[in-house]
């Protein structure tokens, strides 16, 4: 019985240990700023900046659009 637990205990700490890897690495990908060294700091070119932001989250409507009260999407 104690050998079942043993095993029990080995597999739920390789599973808790893949949830923290794979959430980290989302972190690391959807915010590459995290990793730097200067992470809270404004980027200093506007390259830096597209790598910063890789992903567009929200598309925005025209402001003819949003002046008649459209809001932006995913």
């Amino acid at each position: 019985m104690q050998a079942v637990r043993h095993a029990a205990r080995a597999v739920a700490d390789v599973v808790r240990e893949c949830n923290y890897a794979s959430r980290r690495l989302l972190e690391l990908r959807l915010f590459p700023d995290l990793r730097g060294a200067g992470g809270d700091c404004a980027p200093d070119t506007y390259a830096d900046f597209i790598w910063r932001s890789p992903v567009a989250l929200w598309h925005e409507p025209s402001a003819r659009r949003r002046a008649a009260g459209s809001r932006p999407r995913r």
